[in-house]
């Protein structure tokens, strides 16, 4: 009981801090802009601002950082209901529901529910936590070379498996990920390789200007290839009043379950907010006494979905933080911060500073706070920002990017290098590789390579030996069966392609 206890005072503990009060506040209203505006999900909002945490103290630094997500979140919600425009894939269902209920003039009520699921499911993916956490900080201390290296195989595996269509592509995204983390000095006798002559590489690529690169740079190359067509609806938004609790409670119970559906699912890696909504809507609507009622204003799907994506936030941290172990881009960005302030990623993180886990605490319990304070009425002035000239949006997040790219090590080649891997990730993305592969897989790729030779070196190069440890070999099995599970689902999902291709087809030659 006191371990429960002790994560959850401590992140109260660091609340005395004012400075981080400030922090919190700052970035929960940018992550709300950013979330309010259509493509800007936390990754690219990590993206833009990430080099100026590295001015902050590591406990700042985190806090920040969170309080951006769980502004995100909520702020996806907001051009979903009130614009049918999802801020990113996992709002596509709050659009089906809560844009409908716009048209029939009850925008308060389905912002309302809305507002309420991110709050529930903030609060009590908090508690789940710090309850699923701190095993896993216990567990850390059975973690040697052999298993870390197994850890990181099972989270690009999982990442390929599960979050690209073509696991062929995201099995060469990863191994180009690992190849670029290879550039500079090896590892083990800290001789120069693969740096092709030039000297400005010999000791590597910056990492986390190759991260933002290929995660935020080519985003907003993306966005600015795509065109947003929407009405202005802002005139009813002045009349909006909270609704009753009368009128929500009946959307509580999917909350609940989405709240728990968020959290487990947000701690498998590459599941994150996407599979989080999309199984809890799934669930809401099985349950639920009027299951016709989703996709046509049901404001179970609301709940259900937003309290779904804001819990999802909580189950990244687990093993994140828990295991060292990042399950998608905006948490790679996260330890990409860390790493840079001196934290070496592994299960044992937080376990030897446990500081980390008490910042994390805080800024998420301060930045729910603060949405409690202001997040209904930041959603009825946000449509302003969602309105905001597409092309300046995307200039100005593009300087905040090469500004802060610079400040990592005031130099020009980070700008460039930054510039280059954005490039490739936009055309990575067209042709169908998974750019979060590539990007988790270039953080990750050094200390990869680092244990493996290490633990071989320790085994004296003897596979067996390195493999057949209990932890290692369940977690290679899970990493073996997660690729076999992938390559499945891509083989039904081509024949399912092909027998309606072929069966639309023969429906023109039937009715001659």
């Amino acid at each position: 009981m006191t371990d429960f206890f002790a994560p959850l005072l401590g992140g109260v503990g660091l609340l005395g801090d004012p400075v981080v009060w400030v922090l919190v506040l700052v970035g929960t209203l940018y992550g709300v802009a950013c979330g309010a505006m259509p493509g800007v999900g936390t990754t690219l909002a990590y993206g833009l601002v990430l080099p100026f945490t590295f001015a902050m103290e590591p406990i700042q630094g985190v806090a920040f950082l969170l309080a951006i997500s769980v502004g995100v979140q909520y702020g996806n919600s907001i051009p979903a209901i009130l614009m049918g425009i999802p801020g990113n894939p996992a709002a596509i269902l709050t659009v089906l529901d809560g844009f409908t209920l716009h048209k029939r003039g009850e925008s308060s009520l389905a912002l309302g529910v809305a507002f309420v699921a991110a709050l529930g499911g903030q609060l009590v993916s908090i508690i789940m936590f710090v309850m699923l956490v701190v095993p896993l900080m216990d567990l850390a201390y059975y973690f040697s070379y052999p298993e870390i290296f197994s850890l990181y195989f099972l989270g690009m595996v999982a990442l390929i498996s599960l979050t690209g269509a073509n696991v062929v592509k995201g099995v060469m995204s990863a191994a180009f990920g690992i190849g670029i983390g290879m550039v500079g000095l090896d590892p083990m006798n800290l001789t120069t390789r693969f740096d092709f002559g030039f000297r400005q590489v010999r000791s590597g690529f910056d990492e986390v200007a190759v991260v933002i690169g290929l995660l935020a740079i080519s985003e907003l190359i993306r966005q600015a290839r795509q065109v947003f067509n929407w009405t202005d609806l802002s005139g009813q938004l002045g009349r909006t009043k909270f609704p009753s609790f009368k009128r929500i409670r009946p959307a509580i119970p999917a909350m609940v379950g989405g709240t728990v559906v968020g959290t487990i699912a947000g701690a498998i890696p590459g599941a994150s907010a996407n599979v989080a909504a999309m199984v809890s809507y799934q669930q809401a609507q099985m349950l639920s006494k009027r299951p016709e009622e989703f996709g046509r204003g049901s404001i179970e799907g609301i709940g259900a979905n937003e309290a779904a994506q804001n819990a999802s936030n909580s189950g990244e941290l687990i093993p994140t933080l828990g295991l060292g172990l990042p399950v998608s881009g905006s948490m790679v960005l996260l330890l990409s911060a860390l790493s840079v302030q001196g934290f070496v990623p592994g299960p044992l993180m937080v376990a030897r500073a446990p500081e980390l886990l008490y910042a994390a605490v805080a800024g998420l319990l301060a930045s729910t706070v603060f949405l409690l304070i202001v997040g209904w009425r930041m959603a009825t002035l946000m449509l302003k920002a969602v309105l905001l000239n597409r092309q300046l949006v995307i200039v100005l997040a593009l300087a905040m990017t090469v500004l802060g790219t610079y400040a990592l090590q005031n130099r020009v080649l980070d700008v460039g290098v930054a510039f280059i891997f954005g490039i490739i990730g936009y055309f990575m993305m067209r042709y169908g590789y998974s750019v979060a592969a590539a990007a988790l897989a270039v953080f990750l790729g050094r200390e990869f390579e680092r244990n493996l030779r290490i633990g071989l070196q320790f085994y004296d190069q003897s596979w067996y030996e390195f493999f057949s440890r209990p932890i290692t070999s369940a977690v290679m099995t899970a990493a073996i069966c997660l690729l076999i599970y992938g390559v499945i689902q891509q083989i039904r999902m081509r024949r399912r392609i092909r027998e309606n291709s072929q069966a639309q087809q023969a429906s023109p030659a039937l009715q001659e």
